[in-house]
C-alpha cells in the first residue's frame, strides 16, 4: 500500500501537468485562430483596442494557469485528489469558452467566465497546497508560512466579484468603449499582480533548502 502511495505521489502530478500542457496547447491554438479570424483587430478604432486588450488578458490567463501548475509540480510532493485530476479539464473548458467569446460585443458574458477561471484556479491551488502541507517532505516551505485563512483569499474573492460586476456593467453600458477599455486594463493589472505573487513564492521555495539538502551540506 505504501509503495502504491509513493508511486501515485511520483507519477500523478506529472500526469496532471502533461494533461494540462495538452489543454493549454489546444487553448493557444484556438487563441491564435481567433486572432487570425478577428478582422476587427486590424481595422483600428475602439473595437481593435478592446479586442487586443482581451487578447492580452486571455494570454496572461493561459500563462498564469501554466505557471501555477508548473510551480506546484517542481516545488512540492503531494498525493493528488480526484479534484486535482478534474480541475485541468474544467479550466480548459472555461478557457475555450472565453476564447470563443473574444469579441467586444460579448464582454458582458466574457467577464463572468474570467471570474470563473480565476476562482477555479484559486480553488485548485488551495486544494493542492492543503495536500502538500500534509507531506513532511514539504516542511522546508510550509514551516515558514502559517495555514491560510479566508483573510488570505479576500483579494481573490474581491477580484472574482469585481469581474462579475464588470460583466454586469458591460451589459448595462451597451458597448461603452471607455468603460470596456478601463475594465480590461484593470483585469490585466490584476493578472500581472498574480504573476508577481507566484514569483515571490517560487523564489522563496527555491531559495529554501529542503531538510535532505541541509543535512548533506552539514
Amino acid at each position: 500500500m505504501k509503495d502504491n502511495l509513493e508511486r501515485a505521489k511520483d507519477l500523478l502530478p506529472s500526469i496532471i501537468l502533461t494533461i494540462l500542457s495538452m489543454i493549454q496547447a489546444l487553448a493557444l491554438e484556438l487563441f491564435w485562430s481567433r486572432i487570425e479570424d478577428s478582422v476587427f483587430l486590424w481595422q483600428g478604432g475602439a473595437d481593435a483596442i478592446i479586442g487586443w486588450l482581451q487578447m492580452l488578458v486571455m494570454l496572461a490567463g493561459i500563462l498564469l494557469i501554466w505557471v501555477f501548475y508548473v510551480s506546484f509540480v517542481l516545488r512540492f510532493t503531494w498525493l493528488p485528489s480526484l479534484e486535482d485530476t478534474l480541475l485541468p479539464f474544467l479550466i480548459g473548458l472555461l478557457e475555450f469558452a472565453m476564447i470563443d467569446l473574444l469579441r467586444p460585443g460579448l464582454l458582458w458574458l466574457w467577464f463572468p467566465l474570467l471570474a470563473a477561471v480565476f476562482a477555479t484556479a484559486t480553488i485548485g491551488s488551495h486544494l493542492t497546497m492543503r495536500q502538500a502541507r500534509q507531506d513532511p517532505a514539504n516542511d522546508y516551505f510550509f514551516s515558514k508560512f502559517a495555514k491560510s485563512s479566508w483573510r488570505d483569499y479576500a483579494l481573490t474573492i474581491a477580484l472574482v466579484l469585481v469581474f462579475c460586476a464588470f460583466g454586469l456593467v458591460a451589459w448595462l453600458a451597451e458597448d461603452n468603449a471607455f468603460l470596456s477599455i478601463a475594465m480590461l486594463a484593470i483585469a490585466l493589472a490584476a493578472l500581472g499582480y498574480r504573476f508577481l505573487q507566484v514569483k515571490h513564492y517560487w523564489m522563496h521555495s527555491l531559495a529554501a533548502d529542503p531538510p535532505e539538502a541541509a543535512d548533506s551540506q552539514s
